[in-house]
């Protein structure tokens, strides 16, 4: 019989002559890589209708510079300006305000740190030449702004007219309890500071601005270091009454955000999760034009902290959506979206692969190509910056991110729910309380995690197959590392049988699935301290206790194929000595091995690279990628090494369309390499490589977007990552 795991991972390897040039979707265009921005923010800075970028950095020891990417307007920026700003020690490298605070139309940055003589704590504002330089710092005397959280943490201050005298003012949490107002003179200088102190020692985090009850008097919202979030009425002179908690009391997060969401006319308030125990969560509270907040809806997608966030029309449909960066030092960082249904609540919208650095820094959402539609403009991996263009209807021209995962060490593909959707199942570490985490497919590139569904046992490798003949794929592993193999039965919609267990006094690692007796009932291969067994199955999802056949290896990496061509399965394994093939003898049983020179460790993948009708085997491994050429008897031909660094898995498919074989290496470097087959057993060096922004666990060649075309999908810590081909 033919397993459909077998059959679904096939079916990419023959549609080369389906398509035409073939590509996945480009890296990012990426620009002024390794400038390294702490922190940026969005602005127009010399006026010509282009979006620029206006950042904080250090480039030295104790050399704080704000640095300026002007747009050109068609999708790219030029060269970064820099201005080093003088007579201030101690410089935030956090957020900052960029704000016209001398009517001159020219926008400038308001910083705050030590002066350099005195060490006094001061507000500092550069003014803008209107070229993307600034003048040097003028200083007025005040506390800080907070700096707990140097990258990405709430806005440390906020601007406006709270004392109605026609000019911005600067507010801004200090110490633990007190909200300072710095009263702008119109100059880039500012009056003695006015100080409304916050009852309770909560750590004051973030801050925002808005006139929540409608009386023509700016008020304050503030965010705490617990998540607790407060509103304070202004009294029009620069000072607030008392705090009034929004929504229950609960922990909602630091970062706050102001827009109308639901059109009435009111303000409502967006607060992001910089808290890594709320995940990324949203949460929004509807404005009655009182000052408070009687309607609440909460959004996560459980793939991290946000760290930033805009509120833009992303869709063209005239209501604000919310563009979101999140990031959770393990997954790459992401950029997600919530589209607004008109009424203030939202729909999540896709979720894209930002390839950061961890943790990374800002996001601006712009129209950075003149085509009319808003794209994202994130900080890289590269300590650049990169765009991801907008289509102009809430989605980009991206790589989407789906999860999250259980944090697991490799995915296989299959299609567990009957919908003929390519799904992904991923094995996790951990406990035997762990369960698989299960991506069913929605037939675009994406996946929806189904939670508590998968067999519910930490298999340390799965195999995949019908074991039973329903027509329904089942599940079979190593429970734990090295335990007893598992046997999970499925109902046919994604959700699996409790297990049941084969082989109990025997720890396995690796296993895989297939007829090794010829009689049309599934069996399973499985490595142990000695070799590996074979599992021969009764045909009901049971099987045998293993027949063992040693091996000069423990625990072996190893696959399964007709490496001889007798109709008979055999098994290639890594040893100390090369490369050995256990030729099957049709009933579970085989003859002594083969052993060709070749790596001794790696992962093993299968395939006719040259055309001969010989399998072939491809070893990816941490020295190299190495392709051992069959010779139809169960030997190979010496092993050709090619320089792919840190590799971790290779799976094969054409994926530019020629005809031939080619093969994606995930690897530890965290890329994804593409070596081009020429049909005749030779590779290419990597002709095209992809940054995913972690370490590749897992990769997983399949048709997610029904468009007949090879795409990939790619694990990375808590996400995974899908690559659509173009």
């Amino acid at each position: 019989m033919r397993l459909r795991s077998l059959a679904f991972l096939t079916a990419v390897v023959l549609i080369g002559s389906l398509y035409g040039m073939g590509q996945f979707l480009p890296n990012y265009a990426q620009f002024d890589n390794g400038v390294n921005l702490a922190y940026f923010l969005p602005a127009d800075i010399n006026r010509d209708g282009h979006g620029d970028v206006v950042g904080i950095r250090s480039p030295a020891a104790n050399t704080v510079e704000l640095t300026v990417l002007l747009g050109n307007g068609t999708g790219g920026f030029g060269a970064p300006l820099n201005t080093t700003i003088t007579g201030i020690d101690r410089v935030c490298l956090g957020p900052f305000l960029l704000q016209d605070f001398n009517g001159d139309g020219r926008l400038d940055v308001a910083v705050s740190g030590l002066d350099h003589i005195t060490g006094q704590s001061v507000v500092a504002v550069m003014l803008g030449n209107g070229d993307g330089t600034f003048e040097a710092p003028r200083e007025t005397a005040g506390e800080s702004f907070p700096c707990q959280l140097v990258q990405n943490g709430p806005p440390g201050a906020t601007a406006g007219d709270f004392n109605g005298d026609g000019k911005l003012d600067i507010a801004y949490p200090a110490g633990t309890n007190n909200v300072v107002v710095l009263p702008g003179k119109g100059d880039g200088t500012f009056s003695s500071p006015l100080t409304t102190t916050f009852p309770g020692n909560v750590n004051l985090m973030g801050i925002t601005a808005g006139d929540f009850n409608n009386d023509k008097k700016l008020d304050l919202v503030i965010s705490n270091q617990f998540g607790e979030v407060s509103v304070l009425s202004g009294n029009g002179n620069g000072t607030f009454q008392s705090p009034k908690q929004v929504g229950n009391g609960g922990l909602y997060g630091r970062l706050l955000g102001v827009a109308d969401l639901n059109g009435d006319g009111n303000l409502d308030l967006i607060v992001c999760s910089y808290l890594e125990v709320l995940g990324g969560q949203t949460t929004i509270f509807l404005g009655d034009g009182t000052g408070m907040f009687p309607t609440m809806h909460v959004y996560s997608d459980g793939l991290g902290p946000v760290t930033q966030f805009e509120v833009k029309d992303l869709n063209g449909d005239g209501h604000p959506d919310i563009a979101l960066l999140l990031n959770n030092n393990i997954a790459p960082t992401v950029v997600s979206t919530l589209l607004n249904n008109g009424d203030g609540s939202f729909t999540p919208g896709k979720t894209y692969n930002g390839d950061g650095k961890s943790p990374d820094v800002g996001l601006l959402v712009t129209d950075v190509n003149g085509s009319g539609k808003l794209d994202f403009v994130f900080g890289n991996g590269a300590g650049g910056v990169s765009v991801l263009l907008g289509n102009g209807n809430g989605t980009f021209k991206g790589n989407f991110v789906s999860g999250a995962t259980l944090g697991g060490q490799t995915i296989l593909g299959g299609d567990f729910n009957g919908d003929l959707k390519p799904d992904l199942i991923e094995m996790p570490s951990g406990t035997p309380s762990n369960s698989n985490g299960l991506l069913l497919g929605n037939g675009d590139g994406t996946f929806t995690l189904k939670t508590n569904t998968a067999c519910p046992y930490d298999f340390h490798t799965t195999a995949i197959g019908d074991f039973n003949h329903d027509g329904k794929l089942d599940l079979a592993g190593a429970t734990g590392t090295t335990g007893p193999v598992a046997v999970c039965l499925g109902n046919g919609n994604g959700t699996f049988k409790d297990a049941g267990y084969t082989d109990q006094q025997i720890s396995h690692g690796l296993v895989m699935p297939g007829d090794f007796n010829n009689d049309g009932k599934p069996d399973l291969v499985a490595s142990d301290q000695n070799g590996i067994s074979i599992l021969l199955g009764n045909g009901d999802g049971s099987f045998q206790n293993g027949i063992p056949t040693a091996v000069s290896a423990s625990f072996p990496t190893f696959t399964v194929a007709d490496f001889n061509n007798d109709g008979k399965l055999d098994i290639a394994a890594l040893t100390s000595a090369g490369v050995a093939v256990f030729l099957g003898k049709g009933n579970g049983m085989f003859q002594a091995p083969i052993v060709s020179p070749g790596p001794a460790s790696g992962f093993l993948t299968v395939a006719d690279l040259n055309k001969d009708g010989k399998r072939d085997l491809i070893v990816a491994n941490t020295a190299a990628v190495t392709v051992l050429l069959g010779k139809g008897n169960g030997a190979f031909l010496a092993p050709v090494h090619y320089a792919v660094k840190a590799a971790t898995r290779a799976v094969i498919a054409d994926f530019n369309g020629d005809g031939n074989l080619d093969v994606a290496v995930g690897s530890t470097g965290q890329t994804i390499d593409i070596l081009l087959g020429n049909g005749l057993g030779k590779l290419s060096l990597p002709t095209t490589t992809f940054r995913v922004g972690s370490p590749a666990r897992g990769i997983v060649t399949g048709l997610f977007n029904a468009d007949k075309k090879p795409d990939l999908a790619v694990l990375l810590g808590d996400a995974v990552v899908t690559l659509l081909h173009q």
